[in-house]
C-alpha cells in the first residue's frame, strides 16, 4: 500500500499536479510529508533551490509501478452525483412548479 501512495506522489510531482488525489485516497498531509521525505531518502526526489523534482531513479521506479495506480474500473474513479438525483415519478403525473421556484421569467 505504501508503494501505491509513493507512486501516486511521484506521478503528482512529475506532472506538477495537486495532492488532492492523495487526500481523496485517505492520506493525511502529515503522511504526504513523510512520504516525500522517504522519497528523498530513497533518492527518487531531489530538493534543490526550494523546488522538488523527480530524479532518474524516481522516474525508473515510476515506470515500473505506474500500473498500480491506473484504475480501469470506472466505478472506482467516477463518483456518483447523488445531489442531482431526483425520485422517479409516475408516467401519468403532471408536475406543476411553484411560481417562485421558476428560473425563467414568465411573460404575461
Amino acid at each position: 500500500m505504501k508503494e501505491n501512495k509513493l507512486t501516486i506522489l511521484l506521478h503528482i510531482i512529475k506532472n506538477n499536479g495537486n495532492v488532492n488525489k492523495l487526500v481523496r485516497e485517505g492520506v493525511s498531509f502529515k503522511e504526504i510529508t513523510s512520504l516525500t521525505n522517504e522519497a528523498i531518502e530513497r533518492e527518487y526526489l531531489t530538493y534543490e533551490n526550494e523546488k522538488i523534482s523527480v530524479t532518474d531513479k524516481g522516474t525508473e521506479f515510476l515506470k515500473q509501478t505506474i500500473e498500480i495506480i491506473k484504475k480501469t474500473n470506472k466505478n472506482e474513479w467516477i463518483e456518483k452525483d447523488l445531489k442531482s438525483q431526483v425520485k422517479r415519478i409516475d408516467k401519468n403525473f403532471i408536475f406543476l412548479p411553484k411560481q417562485n421556484e421558476l428560473t425563467f421569467k414568465v411573460l404575461s
